[in-house]
């Protein structure tokens, strides 16, 4: 009784059309049985037959090479073996009987020359079928890119695709995470190492795996245009229908700090306000110098612009940070009020987290009961194995998401309420802190506090970071509880 092997294999693409592994497999068996071959390994492949280099392919070849007893493969017809032409010589190679057992033919060293060049036609057939449809694939996505449409599948951490519509829609988890990131790290004077520090400490995880990102995932994020609602495509930039998670000018701000670091260009965070600001002319980034060996001056790089550069002492900046810092600095009254109604929020939150724990623990306990259920089937006969797998796989998902909510249930909340209290313990101190911090405490201070920050001529205009907008806008008015 001769060895055999048995290669199966679908595509996506066969699935959807209703083909299937185990259907095959009774083909083959049944054959086996009927011509009395000993299939001694069976080979399951789910690749495209046009990509060469194919796992199960493989590692079926591998095996005869090693195992010259084997000397017959059994496969439904051509193109389940090979589509395209160096697979079709590496089989020829192995000198070995091939049984096409749906068009009931079999190749072999003795076989007929016209079967060759039938199996060759075939051959050419399938390989023609898998460039064309290759290219019909290419020509859609091409089509879908220039539409705006985002050709590949899943679209990068931050975005999920609407189950019903398909549209690409923002993470309300992840997204804010990767705006704070983009914001630490076009400051400027921050490393990718420290980046790295952020995204691990605020808890970006992918979503399926919970897994964190590693430093060159980060990288990745930082210089991935998809997150200004664009996309690129075979080297082209595409505007997407896609929502952006940040501005352009954020985006630019970050490739910015890219370029200056590659080219070593990060002393002048030396200076107090240095890279903190940006020309409102140019949009240049403003630069310090030190005139005489003693007095700082800022002004605009100007590269490639004919507007007039001036230069502005540092104490007169000094003096315009202070007042935007002043402005934000909230009085004993407020500061008491907001730490009442931070304090009654807490309270309120941890009521509504206990009862959303509680449903989560219920959910749980419900698909672990499921998953019970659906075994006991199985083990009374009622339902496949096959579908034993998909359902159970179905509940293991569902339940990795429920316990990955209650994992994080009171941890996101807790760091939310922590970095609430801290804003308006900052804020209640911002001016006296400013006046007492040393160069580096103002930077830090300043970068809390303040975004956007803009010359125009000597006269410095700034954009207050939330909350802090908030204070600067209700400190004005005499009712500032209601405003």
């Amino acid at each position: 009784m001769n060895k055999a092997v048995i290669y199966v294999r679908v595509s996506t693409k066969d699935q959807e059309r209703g083909y299937s592994i185990s259907s095959q497999l009774r083909l083959l068996r049944d054959y086996a049985g009927k011509t009395h071959l000993r299939a001694v390994k069976e080979f399951r492949e789910t690749e495209s037959a046009g990509k060469a280099g194919r796992t199960a392919f493989g590692q079926m070849v591998q095996l005869l090479r090693s195992d010259r007893s084997i000397t017959e493969i059994l496969v439904e017809k051509t193109d389940r073996l090979y589509r395209n032409f160096k697979d079709h010589v590496l089989i020829d190679d192995l000198g070995i009987n091939i049984h096409f057992v749906k068009d009931s033919r079999v190749l072999g060293k003795d076989a007929k020359s016209a079967d060759k060049f039938v199996n060759d036609i075939q051959t050419a057939q399938a390989r023609f079928y898998s460039n064309n449809l290759s290219d019909e694939v290419k020509k859609g996505q091409r089509q879908k890119a220039r539409e705006g449409k985002f050709p590949r599948g899943m679209p990068p951490l931050g975005y999920i695709r609407n189950g019903v519509s398909r549209a690409i829609e923002i993470d309300p988890d992840r997204a804010p995470l990767i705006k704070i990131l983009f914001e630490y790290y076009a400051e400027g004077d921050k490393s990718l190492d420290q980046a790295h520090g952020v995204a691990r400490k605020i808890g970006l995880t992918y979503r399926k795996s919970g897994r964190t990102l590693a430093r060159s995932g980060v990288e990745r994020l930082l210089k991935n245009v998809f997150y200004t609602g664009k996309f690129k495509w075979n080297g082209t930039v595409h505007q997407g229908d896609h929502p952006q998670i940040v501005t352009d000018s954020l985006f630019e701000r970050v490739q910015e700090t890219f370029q200056a670091r590659s080219n070593g260009k990060t002393g002048a965070k030396s200076f107090v306000f240095g890279r903190l600001m940006r020309c409102s002319q140019c949009g240049h980034t403003v630069t310090a110098e030190i005139k005489k060996k003693r007095y700082i001056y800022y002004h605009c790089t100007g590269y490639g612009t004919n507007h007039k550069v001036e230069y502005i002492p540092e104490n007169v900046l000094d003096e315009q940070f202070a007042d935007f810092i002043g402005a934000v600095t909230i009085p004993d009254e407020f500061y008491n009020y907001l730490k009442t109604c931070l304090d009654s929020e807490i309270r309120n939150t941890r009521t509504t987290l206990e009862t959303e724990k509680r449903q989560l623990e219920l959910s749980s306990d419900k698909i672990q009961s499921d998953m019970k259920r659906t075994l006991q089937k199985n083990l009374d006969g009622k339902i496949s194995d096959e579908l034993l797998g998909k359902m159970q796989n179905d509940l293991q998902m569902k339940l990795t998401a429920v316990n990955y909510r209650l994992d994080n249930l009171s941890k996101v909340k807790s760091e939310e309420f922590d970095r609430a209290a801290k804003t308006i313990e900052l804020s209640h101190q911002a001016e006296t802190l400013y006046f007492k911090a040393n160069p580096e405490q103002k930077r830090k201070l300043i970068k809390s506090t303040l975004s956007n920050c803009n010359l125009s001529g000597r006269t410095l205009c700034v954009t207050y970071r939330k909350p802090f907008d908030l204070f600067a806008e209700g400190i004005k008015f005499d009712n500032w509880r209601r405003e």
